[in-house]
């Protein structure tokens, strides 16, 4: 499913035969998109420096939290009761290509858990992602006044944006 997505967003923004990348490349694009993705992201409306205040307040202590309810044994079922209070909290693992995503219950059709993370376009910051439960996701990272921006679409088409507030790549 994750390749289907990532083949149709490759056919839409094509690249030439001389940008293809090699195996090596591909695998620094996905360690560089893993820790791109690697946030506590909440969500904005505008990103006025206000709003980014007010949104990224207590992101540390909200990863803290989220932490210490992990279950001692990580299986899909366990993952699956653990959920971001606001926004959505990316983890990484020791592989660029997997991730844990925990999601706020604002986001019910993400599943929580372990999901994968592709490169599609990086220099147009375009991240194909695949939740827990196989759901197909494109994400579009990028900045807005040195911050980190993050914007993707719900299943009804709307389009979410969500601000950069504290890293978790260091956890």
């Amino acid at each position: 499913m994750l390749r289907a997505l990532l083949l149709a967003l490759a056919c839409l923004a094509a690249a030439p035969a001389a940008a293809q990348t090699t195996a090596a490349e591909a695998q620094a694009q996905a360690a560089r998109a893993s820790r791109a993705l690697s946030m506590l992201w909440r969500p904005v409306t505008s990103l006025t420096n206000e709003q980014i205040t007010r949104a990224c307040t207590g992101a540390e202590e909200e990863i803290e939290a989220v932490e210490a309810a992990m279950p001692p044994v990580l299986t899909t079922e366990s993952l699956a009761n653990v959920r971001a209070l606001w926004g959505l909290l990316v983890i990484p693992t020791g592989d660029p290509a997997i991730a844990y995503f925990f999601p706020d219950m604002s986001l019910p059709w993400l599943t929580p858990g372990l999901g994968a993370i592709g490169v599609v376009n990086e220099a147009e910051g375009f991240i194909g992602v695949q939740d827990a439960a196989g759901r197909e996701v494109a994400v579009q990272i990028g900045t807005a006044g040195g911050r980190g921006v993050m914007r993707l679409r719900d299943p009804e088409g709307q389009l979410l944006t969500f601000v950069a507030c504290a890293p978790t790549w260091g956890l």
